[in-house]
């Protein structure tokens, strides 16, 4: 008999850019699982391009067809579902991911909208997907129907019954997980994923699977992920090597860690190690992206402490308020401990996130902005916020949770996730949590509006100089911070424009129902403008970037009114305004120079200089709080500004990877780490040449810890 012909697809739309820009790992492994079973009894091929995937459907339709289901890409999968069976009305269709209900009659309500699925599979997908195979061969070879009996690990309504008021849904048990995953062997090594080094692509790699915490927002708190199983050392090392090499050739400076807790085990800091030898054979990775551990902080630290300015540890706590965390089945780490933690990492330059969530059960308004305050005044780098996704697989899916708090669930698209197929418009879309009993939809598009703020001025330290000067006249980095919200209305038009746009987009772009959302941009003006890049996109990085790439020059005027205003009100003895006004301009003059059409594709060989009177480097690693006047300089500095060849490395892997409007500056953005963009500076000595050693070295670390 000829092998089965399968097709295994994890699509992402690229209508306006190429949104998910990963190696897909994850079909990878489900295939090569497969393979390592089934050997010459299947013809495996790999998808990530919905075009190419559509083109070999029609040209040469799959016995079966496997698709990845996330909230990015399900309505994406089912299409091309759908589209496999009117070309073989005959062929098996299997959907497998995170955005699939762990209720069972959420389950049917969910497969029930979904005609051309056949089969889903539950939870870690190798082993429930080969018995879909398993299946499929055995009713070739006449044995029993496919639909005939459950399916360990999948889930389906039974065909005959689909039309009928009670559909059956036949539930397989639930397989063993894999806990030696070398079991699965590698995608990279094997070769099934070679097709996707295509210079568009950036390498995902997992080293583990599992989380052994319980938070009730993300799919891994089931019970069923509570155990921690990895991948040997040995293959590790071969798949970073396997991926610098193939890296390097084609000049991609990024890597994807899909563990949910790196650098919380002891042995992350040999693969720590490793990542530091692949950087120096390969000059890869550049920039890593990971979610660290949300326990043994210090050991996160002390591991990921090797990569210096490649890591940006990731200090998640989703809400400071003791009660929210308890409704969320969610512990942090001391606030001491967190403050001690963040300034470790500043002193040695390394940047750090913390992490908050809008929204979730028994935040109010006032109790968020003092999470922000909390999380701000420990002296993290950058404060991400996201909106409360409801997703499949969490509490939020809950009749009786959501009841219980009251949750008023609103539908938007999920950036950029769009497109027309075969004549047909489809989109992507998640619910999300916009109003509880403790927090009523204004409070929520007040704290959006603060969101922006906080992601725009304080996150990577765009403006650092003008926080440092605002310490020095006795205010917190918060207090600055939400005086300039408080001030808004005072910005220049540039900047009031911006901040009405997102507003305006923030409330357009909830729908209370899906249909009518669908309905909506499914007509041709409205379509037209999110292929234009002017709706859909994420919002929060689409008008940061507009601000830093756009709006750099009011931003700065303004913030430089601001602080004169706070200069005048907040004068020491014997200081005089002339002399506040001196430093706040010369400082503004610096943070230009640094920041410089720093996300400007356009740019980059071109030296900038200043000259001025302070030293800028000496006051940006002083003691915070120290004023400016005491780092005169006996005599002028010459200051040069500039990008490493690294740096430009970084920005024509980015640039070339996501062009340079808008929207793909909001995908550069979240990246890379923002403040590693910036100019470094460097002082010019009496003689004219650059001066190096410890300024230069210095420099790299105000560089990356402001």
């Amino acid at each position: 008999m000829q092998p089965l012909k399968i097709y295994l697809c994890d699509l992402t739309h690229e209508t306006v850019i190429l949104v998910s820009d990963t190696i897909p790992v994850n079909i990878g492994y489900v295939g090569a699982f497969a393979k390592k079973i089934y050997g010459p009894d299947i013809i495996l091929s790999l998808f990530k391009y919905p075009q190419s995937a559509i083109e070999a459907i029609k040209e040469d339709p799959p016995d079966i067809l496997a698709l990845s289901n996330y909230s990015w890409n399900s309505h994406l999968s089912e299409h091309m579902a759908k589209l496999a069976k009117s070309k073989n009305p005959d062929v098996i269709t299997v959907q497998g991911g995170t955005n699939f209900p762990h209720n069972r009659d959420q389950q049917s309500d969910f497969l029930e909208k979904r005609h051309a699925t056949d089969f889903h599979v539950e939870l870690e997908g190798e082993v429930s997907f080969s018995n879909v195979i398993a299946r499929v061969l055995d009713a070739r070879d006449r044995g029993p129907g496919i639909f005939d009996a459950p399916v360990d690990g999948c889930v389906f309504i039974h065909p005959d019954t689909r039309s009928s008021k009670s559909p059956n849904l036949i539930v397989g048990n639930a397989p063993e997980r894999i806990r030696q995953l070398d079991e699965i062997p590698s995608p990279y090594l094997t070769g099934l994923l070679d097709k996707f080094f295509d210079g568009r692509l950036v390498p995902f790699i997992e080293t583990n699977r599992g989380c052994p915490f319980k938070c009730s927002f993300c799919h891994t708190g089931a019970d069923y992920f509570g155990k921690v199983n990895m991948f040997s050392l040995d293959r590790i090392t071969e798949e970073l090597e396997f991926c610098g090499r193939k890296a390097q050739k084609l000049g991609l400076t990024g890597l994807l860690l899909a563990d949910t807790n790196f650098g919380m085990f002891p042995r992350d800091r040999a693969i720590c190690e490793m990542l530091l030898e692949t950087q120096g054979k390969y000059g890869w990775p550049l920039n890593i992206q990971s979610t660290t551990g949300k326990n043994n902080k210090k050991r996160v630290i002390d591991i990921t402490g090797i990569l210096g300015d490649t890591f940006d540890v990731t200090m998640s706590v989703q809400s400071m308020d003791d009660a929210v965390l308890k409704n969320i089945n969610r512990s942090n780490i001391k606030l001491d401990d967190y403050m001690e933690i963040n300034q470790h990492l500043r002193k040695e330059g390394r940047a750090t996130t913390g992490e908050l969530i809008l929204g979730l059960p028994g935040e109010t308004k006032e109790s968020f902005i003092s999470g922000i305050e909390k999380v701000v005044s420990a002296g993290v780098s950058s404060v991400t916020i996201y909106s409360l996704m409801l997703l499949f697989g969490t509490e939020f899916q809950n009749t009786a949770y959501r009841k219980k708090y009251e949750y008023d669930g609103r539908y938007r698209i999920v950036p950029l996730n769009f497109g027309e197929y075969e004549g047909e418009r489809i989109f992507d879309y998640e619910e999300v949590g916009v109003a509880t009993k403790d927090l009523n939809f204004d409070d929520y598009l007040y704290l959006r509006r603060f969101a922006l703020i906080v992601e725009t001025l304080y996150n990577n330290r765009p403006f650092e100089e003008f926080f440092r000067y605002a310490l020095a006249l006795g205010l917190s980095r918060f207090e600055f911070l939400h005086q300039i919200f408080k001030k808004l209305d005072e910005a220049p038009n540039e900047v009031c424009k911006i901040i009405e746009g997102f507003m305006g987009e923030t409330t357009g772009e909830l729908w209370a129902c899906e249909k009518d959302m669908i309905d909506h941009y499914s007509k041709d003006r409205a379509y037209r403008r999110l292929e234009a890049g002017e709706l859909g996109g994420n919002l929060i990085y689409k008008y940061k970037s507009m601000s830093l790439a756009l709006g750099m020059p009011y931003w700065i005027s303004f913030l430089t009114d601001q602080l004169k205003i706070l200069g005048r009100e907040n004068l020491s003895k014997g200081q005089s305004f002339e002399q506040v006004e001196m430093e706040i301009d010369t400082l503004a003059e610096f943070n230009r120079k640094k920041t410089w059409k720093f996300l400007d594709a356009n740019t980059g060989d071109e030296i900038v200089e200043m000259v001025s009177p302070y030293n800028f480097i000496a006051w940006l690693e002083s003691p915070e709080g120290v004023p400016l006047s005491e780092y005169v300089s006996g005599t002028s500095i010459q200051y040069i500004f500039e990008f490493t060849e690294d740096q430009k490395s970084s920005r024509r892997d980015a640039f070339r990877r996501f062009g340079s409007d808008v929207n793909g500056l909001s995908k550069i953005v979240t990246r890379l780490v923002v403040q590693t963009l910036f100019r470094k500076v460097r002082e010019r000595g009496e003689n004219g040449d650059a001066i190096d050693g410890n300024v230069r070295n210095s420099n790299n670390k105000y560089a990356l810890a402001h």
